[in-house]
């Protein structure tokens, strides 16, 4: 069964709304196709959990969240398809060793692009292309 644009819509945000700001870890499969695959470079985070499997992807959140504090929301700008085309805006607090810095508690925004492939009702690829300099300015006090 294919879902509607409107379908995957509510997928999307009850996703950001449960599973990234509630830490609702349980629902990572509910939400997430078994192939997932993220492509998004995530090297200047230094993260200690990076995997690519489900629990991996679950390992990488609870990090960013225990580091960072993030409030995550995202608008949907346009559909391609299966595909969402997202503008993401982040507020984080920085209160863990990440990016290679000692926490700072410094607390920034961070906005940026992305698109979320859906296969079978599930988010199944996604890409965000974000500025590591962004944070980085803040964090650095530049």
């Amino acid at each position: 069964m294919t879902q509607t644009q409107e379908e995957l819509e509510k997928v999307l945000h009850r996703y950001i709304d449960e599973l990234l700001n509630g830490h609702k870890d349980e629902l990572v499969e509910e939400f997430m196709h078994p192939e997932f695959r993220h492509f998004t470079d995530e090297s200047a985070l230094a993260l200690e959990n990076d995997g690519t499997d489900l629990e991996g992807i679950k390992a990488g959140l609870i990090e960013v969240r225990e580091k960072l504090a993030p409030h995550y929301s995202a608008e949907i700008v346009r559909w391609e398809g299966d595909i969402a085309h997202l503008a993401w805006k982040t507020t984080v607090t920085h209160q863990g060793y990440i990016f290679d810095r000692e926490p700072t508690g410094k607390t920034f925004t961070l906005t940026y692009t992305g698109k979320t492939r859906f296969k079978d009702g599930k988010i199944y690829q996604a890409q965000n292309y974000w500025d590591p300099q962004q944070a980085l300015s803040v964090i650095d006090g530049d």
